[in-house]
């Protein structure tokens, strides 16, 4: 069977995964609240950024999501783990889908809205240089080295690069590089629950013991740690409903215990994501099984709005700091009624992004390869 027909045939299983939809939003909004701070700036940020979240909207309510939202790259990572070993880790492995159409994959799903984020910078970045004598907003290393690296995906393919254009791609070029080991590890047939197990403990090892501070170490950690829960998932569904009681359990008091952990400060926010992403997909996948498709159709729509907002906020910030004038005291910024306008617009353009710009731009560049393979 081909490739595309492995495909289509796993999408059949897509409403069992509304659940990882929910998650995919709680991160991509937790990218956002952190990102909130941003709104502040004048000029560039050449360090990580300090600042003073308790004059922001809710700040009570939203503190973990101001103090640590960056967290929610590595649960995307996570995310990517789980559902990259669902649809193609054993396909790959059989030799059903090939290195070439694999990459074509990843490239339709990614790279027209990169594209189209990225150049969008260019006028917003000359907009703002006019207004404040050539500084930059947020991120300063606006060269033209930079600008090749994020053009081709590749800008902290070397280690973590310095900031420039439309920073958050920083992730997704270094997720490519994990789809790249993916991809050789699975065609080598590593796809087994031990296998797994020891691509986490090597990362895992490699981070504790600080031998490289190359953020692929992080991002292969997460991304096979979310492949293991989809072995665990797979396992457990097909064990009957007693495991399913018995997992369902392990979640909850896992859940609980770390949380508490966490909370008197006992487990680092980095060492607690690595129990809450694992943990929080399975316990959504348990509970998230909406009986009216119309509910299931909102959750697969916020769903479709993660990647579009995860690149458009940026743009969108530094969009507003130039209508402001460069200058953050004009805008309500402690207004709950602003930083809601703000999520509402980000995540509005972004189910509008999905819809008429990244779907129909996927579907034309898989469609015109297809034909290229049967013309072949």
């Amino acid at each position: 069977m081909s490739a595309q027909n492995d495909v289509s045939r796993a999408q059949g299983a897509a409403p069992a995964l509304l659940g990882l939809e929910v998650m995919r939003f709680v991160c991509a909004l937790s990218v956002l609240l952190w990102h909130y701070q941003q709104f502040y700036v004048v000029g560039p940020v050449h360090a990580d950024m300090v600042h003073d979240h308790g004059g922001q909207p809710w700040a009570s309510w939203l503190a973990p999501f101001y103090g640590h939202g960056w967290l929610g790259v590595q649960a995307f990572w996570a995310l990517s783990g789980f559902i990259f070993f669902w649809k193609y880790g054993q396909a790959v492995a059989d030799g059903r889908v090939a290195a070439g159409r694999f990459a074509w994959l990843r490239f339709s799903r990614l790279y027209p809205l990169h594209l189209l984020t990225l150049l969008a910078m260019l006028p917003l970045i000359a907009w703002y240089r006019a207004q404040t004598g050539g500084q930059d907003y947020v991120y300063p290393h606006n060269t033209v080295e930079n600008f090749m690296l994020q053009l081709f995906l590749a800008s902290d393919w070397a280690g973590r690069n310095e900031w420039s254009f439309n920073g958050p791609i920083w992730s997704i070029s270094i997720e490519v590089l994990a789809y790249a080991v993916f991809f050789a590890l699975s065609r080598l047939g590593w796809v087994r629950p031990w296998q797994i197990g020891v691509v986490i403990a090597a990362m895992g090892a490699v981070y504790a013991l600080k031998l490289t501070a190359h953020p692929l170490v992080l991002c292969l950690f997460f991304f096979y740690l979310g492949g293991l829960t989809h072995a665990v998932w797979h396992w457990v569904r097909q064990a009957g409903e007693r495991w399913q009681l018995a997992m369902n359990v392990v979640v909850v008091a896992g859940l609980a215990g770390s949380t508490a952990l966490a909370a008197w400060g006992l487990l680092r926010p980095m060492f607690y994501l690595a129990a809450l992403a694992p943990l929080g997909m399975l316990a959504l996948l348990a509970v998230v099984h909406p009986r009216s498709s119309r509910t299931a159709g909102w959750l697969s729509t916020l769903g479709h709005t993660t990647y579009a907002s995860y690149l458009l906020h940026f743009p969108l910030q530094l969009l507003v700091a130039n209508l402001s004038g460069a200058d953050p005291s004009r805008l309500p910024l402690h207004s709950p009624w602003w930083l809601l306008g703000y999520l509402t617009l980000t995540f509005g353009l972004a189910a509008l992004t999905y819809r008429w710009i990244e779907a129909p731009a996927q579907r034309a560049l898989r469609g015109w390869s297809d034909r290229g393979r049967q013309a072949a």
